[in-house]
């Protein structure tokens, strides 16, 4: 589970998804559903499983503004299922 270390925060806080955008780290819970912006400048650090590493294409705009990078668990978001499902069939 993505892990995000913040200044303002004294313990570290987990969520489904985070997107590494570049002003702001935006933090997705699928259930319930939850979405919060913290900027750049306030993050310490986002720990994370390397698997669960999205690159920019994988995350499109469309889900929550997109990302340069985000670490997502891919099961807990239908909307990124297809996405990249779509990126699949595109391939072959």
């Amino acid at each position: 589970m993505p892990t995000v270390f913040a200044v303002d925060e004294y313990e570290a806080q987990e969520y489904d998804a985070v997107l590494v955008q570049e002003n702001a780290v935006v933090c997705l819970n699928a259930d319930p559903p939850l979405a919060r912006v913290i900027p750049f400048q306030k993050v310490n650090h986002v720990d994370s499983d390397p698997e669960l590493l999205l690159t920019d294409s994988e995350v499109p705009d469309s889900f929550f503004g997109g990302a340069e990078y985000g670490f997502v668990e891919v099961d807990k978001f239908e909307r990124i299922q297809r996405h990249l499902e779509d990126i699949d069939k595109e391939q072959y």
